[in-house]
């Protein structure tokens, strides 16, 4: 028998309910340091349909989660992928292709549904685009970032991070 200490914790998501009614789940990498099969299984019962990797091809092997894509979707989920570069906010490219991709996700959203996006850590990324997401779905960006390092302490940790949110977010 198994001692509860042997046990792996369950995957961290943090969740920020959206205004619309769906909930931003807010996390590290699954499979860091973890079972990747065992992390997509937690989001997957967690309810994500759509996963957002904010990680190149590179820094997803490096933590550990090569597969990530394919297993995602063999989890049931969709996945999407936007590489921002670590400590930084969208780089031009990355900011045009955000626009494409967060109406697909406000449309999850507003559908009362789940998405998980995530970074290496979970913080500065992740908390970035989060909060781009609220500014997308018609929250003041202040509040937008507020509401993020409430669900999620220590998010958006760049001030270039923050001016993307305040500044850039709307599009």
């Amino acid at each position: 028998m198994s001692s509860p200490l042997s046990e792996p914790a369950s995957f961290r998501i943090d969740a920020l309910t959206a205004p619309c009614g769906g909930v931003i789940g807010l996390s590290a990498c699954p499979g860091r340091e973890r079972s990747l099969a065992q992390d997509l299984a937690d989001v997957r019962g967690w309810g994500a349909g759509i996963m957002l990797t904010l990680l190149d091809d590179g820094e997803r092997d490096r933590l550990g989660a090569a597969g990530l894509p394919a297993a995602a979707e063999a989890h049931g989920m969709a996945w999407r992928s936007l590489p921002i570069a670590d400590m930084r906010p969208p780089s031009p490219a990355a900011a045009a292709r955000w626009r494409s991709i967060a109406p697909e996700l406000a449309a999850e959203l507003r559908a009362g549904r789940r998405i998980l996006i995530h970074c290496a850590a979970g913080l500065g990324r992740t908390g970035t685009m989060a909060a781009a997401l609220l500014v997308h779905l018609g929250v003041e960006p202040v509040e937008a970032v507020a509401q993020v390092r409430a669900a999620r302490p220590g998010a958006i940790e760049t001030p270039e991070q923050l001016r993307f949110v305040l500044q850039d977010a709307r599009g």
